[in-house]
């Protein structure tokens, strides 16, 4: 005894296939917006702002809570603390940036997660005891964003290469 008939195995077959025809396609992954991009490129202003007017709080504003660095040639930097020891030392010396250029060659992402990439050229000042001096360096970097919970971009890992020709 067949388990269908030939007419009722047919519309099975087209029912089912109708019923995986008819399912969700699976979306796109979703793209930033211009709000969002308008909004990375305000956190990456206010950092380099943030710099120019040595205003440590407010760099570390613009930085994810677990924010981590990769500098050339060293080891990860994670973490606010970390990173408030990596870039103002409690050594006596004092560092003060006096121009600074980051330029975007691209930003790309999600509504969650985005990157830049681009050229940064940084100038400054530093000091200790008699020691002074004044340099300036050119390097590509490569700045990963992140969305809080509270809804606001920050940078979360931020890598720089080595010194490009000025």
């Amino acid at each position: 005894m067949p388990i269908c008939t030939e007419s009722a195995c047919y519309a099975l077959t087209l029912g089912f296939g109708l019923l995986l025809a008819c399912q969700s396609k699976p979306r796109l992954a979703e793209t930033l917006t211009a709000q969002d991009s308008s909004e990375i490129d305000r956190v990456r202003s206010e950092y380099v702002r943030a710099w120019l007017r040595d205003d440590t709080a407010a760099v570390l504003a613009t930085l994810d809570s677990e924010a981590v660095l990769l500098p050339p040639g060293q080891l990860p930097v994670k973490g606010s603390a970390a990173i408030r020891a990596f870039w103002w030392p409690n050594d006596g010396s004092r560092t003060t940036i006096t121009d600074f250029d980051w330029t975007v060659d691209e930003l790309t992402g999600t509504p969650g997660l985005a990157f830049t990439r681009g050229v940064s050229t940084v100038a400054w000042r530093y000091q200790k005891d008699t020691v002074r001096s004044a340099q300036t360096s050119r390097s590509t970097n490569l700045t990963i964003f992140g969305r809080g919970r509270d809804g606001r971009w920050r940078i979360r890992r931020q890598m720089w290469g080595p010194p490009l020709p000025l």
